[in-house]
């Protein structure tokens, strides 16, 4: 079997997808906010559309999922600068003002009819396959 390099980043395919202008309006609120979340959401989306391709997945369900990656944590606009780019470790309030950023960025979807069908990307995307919270939060 002949191996394959898979390179899973790629800066030119998630524009490829022409973003619509609600999007791109609150991730650029989001990248004016904190420049390292933005660049992450970036990097996951990415990553999910490089997957998504390498497992052969249609093109709906791979615009689908790289939208979701992309807004993940789109909540965390509204999460207080000094918790959001806080350098040492978050108390344990800090803590659960910042575990409200899933269920900020869902209802912020939840109101933007464009934003509507990627909900589930801010909402679930510390959540376990069982429906469980993941219980170390990494940012």
């Amino acid at each position: 079997m002949l191996k394959q390099d898979i390179e899973f980043y790629s800066p030119t395919t998630l524009k490829s997808y022409n973003l619509d202008n609600s999007m791109r309006y609150q991730l650029n609120m989001l990248g004016n906010l904190d420049l390292f979340t933005r660049k992450h959401c970036e990097n996951v989306a990415n990553l999910t559309c490089r997957m998504c391709e390498y497992l052969h997945a249609g093109q709906a369900f791979t615009i689908h999922a790289t939208i979701c990656a992309y807004l993940h944590d789109i909540g965390k606009m509204f999460i207080p600068t000094e918790i959001l780019a806080k350098p040492t470790m978050l108390t344990d309030e800090e803590f659960e003002i910042m575990k409200q950023h899933t269920t900020i960025g869902y209802n912020m979807c939840m109101k933007d009819l464009k934003l509507r069908p990627y909900a589930g990307g801010p909402l679930y995307h510390h959540e376990c396959l069982d429906g469980s919270r993941i219980s170390f939060w990494t940012y």
